[in-house]
């Protein structure tokens, strides 16, 4: 009897051990795997939030890039125009004529809080200012200024012709001290030379900087991530608190900077012009981009700024709860999560490459019209002048403007601007062959490069996508669609990108210029 239980015994206790070994391995298969998945699921998270934010800062700094655009187009309009030249000159009917044309600019676009016209000699000669409530006033003769000794009045007489200036991101200064409440300003200036090359006088613009805090403002979306926007000495334009910022403008003052704040942070962005750097706060997304107008003319310094967002410590391990809960579910679940795991996981890699894919499209192309970017067409620009070079073969370069957008924008709505755009677009399409390449490369502007093909029939093209821009526009709204385009060709060996893009710009405004004088 003794020996049956012992055998007895036996057989339970072999049960037991190998039921404690399989489940051990069990165990340890499973533990393995949820390991990894929680690793792999955490990479897979921290992309995703990685590219949501890298893509979120694109969005914020194209939008700043835009606005400013705007100015320079502004700013050259004005300022470089036969009007401007006689005003300094001392034509009085000149002088009320540049006046009128000047509030007009600032009737249609609100953010400038002034616009000037300087002399030789640092006076103002005009001054537009917006007040605080909106309305525009007109400086009389005895309350101009002399802004000679100010420092960008300094930097802008060392321009040549057709060049533009950025002054320093900061507060408005009036009679030698910052004007209260604050006014962020940016002045964007360019100087205007007589037909001999004598410098005669300047045009400025004084941009309400409050705009460009704004933008970013309404387009971080979400609540628990900050948004920063540091100068290139590491001061605060914006930050956590107001009393932070523009603390450079008050020397007597205890000094605040994002340098000092996050010093390692700092030192990354003082190595790279793009980036993420991970802190026991959170992680920071960081962009330098040109705070100068994209214009007619070349900008001669380069102001910048940082475009910083943070994502704060807290919403990253609100973002890993969902993956905690499903790690306690799958060694609860055992068998059943893993095929649920496997799912989110696939999932997942799907979802991440699919977001890669649209970011490689979108990064080269035009969101709204489809076309290409800037970025593509210089590429595919730059490539054919080589191979057009090599096979002895023609190429044509035709840019493009679209008139009264911005009138449009104010008068009918972002909408209906945005089918000016589109209508573009559209009659480009239809009108271009396959071997050639179209791109919008600003608000307004485009772009289309002519493969085997001369200045002649790209003229001959132009002349037929701007009729067919023009049936567009009535059927489509009643009215006539108009725009301003430059056509040129590849000349000799010197010829690059840049050259050929800026000659055709140069002919899209003579084109306007001329479209102008016909209406009037």
């Amino acid at each position: 009897m003794g020996s049956i239980d012992n055998v007895a015994a036996g057989v339970s206790y072999a049960k037991y051990k190998r039921g404690v070994i399989y489940s051990g391995l069990l165990l340890l298969f499973l533990l393995m795997v949820i390991g990894i998945t929680y690793v792999v699921s955490m990479q897979s998270i921290s992309h995703e939030r990685e590219n949501m934010q890298y893509t979120e800062l694109a969005i914020i700094e194209n939008s700043l890039v835009s606005e400013l655009s705007i100015v320079g187009a502004d700013l050259t309009y004005y300022a470089h125009s036969n009007i401007a030249a006689s005003a300094l000159a001392g034509s009085e009917r000149a002088k009320d004529y540049l006046t009128s044309l000047m509030f007009q600019i600032s009737l249609l676009y609100k953010h400038y809080d002034q616009i000037r016209l300087f002399n030789a000699k640092g006076d103002e000669v005009i001054r537009i200012a917006q007040n605080r409530d909106g309305m525009l006033q007109l400086a009389p003769a005895d309350q101009l200024q002399n802004k000679y000794d100010r420092y960008y009045f300094q930097d802008l007489l060392r321009l040549t012709p057709k060049q533009t200036y950025t002054s320093a991101f900061d507060l408005n200064v009036e009679h030698g001290e910052v004007e209260q409440p604050f006014k962020p300003t940016i002045r964007f200036a360019t100087p205007i030379h007589s037909a001999q090359g004598e410098f005669i006088g300047a045009g400025l613009i004084n941009y309400n900087g409050q705009d460009l805090l704004d933008i970013i403002d309404s387009l971080n979306v979400h609540d628990n991530d900050k948004a920063y926007l540091i100068n290139r000495d590491g001061y605060y334009l914006k930050g956590d608190r107001p009393e932070d910022e523009w603390r450079f403008m008050f020397p007597d003052k205890a000094q605040v900077r994002f340098a000092e704040d996050y010093p390692i942070v700092w030192r990354r962005m003082q190595q790279a012009d793009r980036g993420k750097v991970e802190t026991d706060r959170g992680e920071f997304y960081f962009s330098l981009f040109q705070l100068s107008p994209n214009s007619t003319f070349k900008t001669a310094n380069g102001e910048s700024a940082y475009l910083v967002m943070f994502v704060p410590d807290t919403t990253i391990r609100e973002g890993y709860k969902t993956l905690n809960s499903g790690v306690v579910l799958a060694f609860l679940l055992l068998v059943p999560m893993f095929i649920f795991l496997a799912y989110k996981l696939a999932s997942s890699q799907v979802e991440q490459d699919r977001l890669f894919k649209q970011l490689h499209f979108d990064a080269r192309h035009d969101a709204l019209t489809g076309l290409y970017n800037r970025q593509a067409i210089v590429d595919y620009l730059g490539k054919n002048i080589s191979s057009c070079r090599r096979r002895k073969a023609k190429l044509a370069v035709s840019f493009i403007d679209v008139n009264l957008l911005k009138k449009t924008n104010d008068q009918y709505g972002h909408d209906a601007g945005d089918e000016l755009i589109k209508g573009v677009a559209t009659v480009i399409n239809m009108s271009i062959r396959e071997c050639d390449f179209a791109a919008r490369i600003g608000g307004d502007e485009f772009l289309i490069v002519f493969v085997d093909c001369d200045v002649a029939n790209a003229n001959r093209v132009m002349e037929r996508i701007q009729a067919a821009y023009t049936v567009l526009g009535l059927s489509q709204t009643g009215h006539q669609w108009s725009m301003s385009y430059g056509c040129t060709q590849l000349h000799n060996k010197t010829d690059d990108v840049d050259s050929i893009i800026e000659r055709a710009d140069k002919l899209m405004y003579e084109h306007k210029v001329a479209q102008r004088s016909e209406a009037l």
